[in-house]
């Protein structure tokens, strides 16, 4: 196991075991259907959560989907949800967000409905984005970035923004 491996694994411990073999098992999936893609991961230790970015890129933000582990539910979020409408005749897709949309998963053999696998198509489509069948992606640990920005935003409260109203009239 490499490093990353090693401290994605110890990451997973911090879920009770049905939450952690659930995520292990669609991070499994997942892998397996968008090889070459990098697995971005962030660990936000005050929400309890890790979240598992696919991306053509090392950044997270170019991620197609994401896997998200909670306390007491795992659920894959698909980037330009509100986009992803089309594919989503059942309406599976769940929230209200203007960016992400997500699907609540119990099993993971959900991910090969053909429901799942057609969200995946489109969303795949719309990053034009291509797995490559043979290639490996890489683990991008952004854990000790968010760690670091947890920390410098409990120390220093932000400072009020010089904003219109500021200047006396004359």
């Amino acid at each position: 196991m490499t490093n990353a491996e090693t401290q994605l694994a110890a990451l997973f411990t911090n879920f009770e075991p049905a939450i952690a073999r659930l995520g292990k098992a669609l991070r499994k999936k997942l892998r397996a259907r968008l090889p070459g893609f990098f697995e971005v991961v962030y660990h936000y230790e005050r929400q309890g959560s890790l979240l598992l970015a696919y991306s053509p890129t090392e950044r997270g933000y170019d991620a197609v989907c994401s896997l998200g582990l909670y306390p007491e539910q795992v659920k894959l979020f698909f980037a330009r949800g509100p986009l992803l409408a089309g594919a989503d005749p059942q309406r599976l897709l769940t929230g209200s967000g203007k960016v992400v949309r997500y699907v609540e998963m119990a099993k993971a053999g959900e991910l090969d409905r053909p429901e799942i696998e057609a969200l995946m198509v489109a969303a795949l489509d719309l990053a034009k984005a291509c797995p490559v069948a043979g290639t490996e992606g890489a683990i991008v640990l952004k854990v000790e970035e968010q760690a670091q920005r947890a920390s410098r935003a409990k120390r220093a409260p932000r400072a009020a923004s010089p904003g219109r109203g500021r200047t006396p009239r004359r």
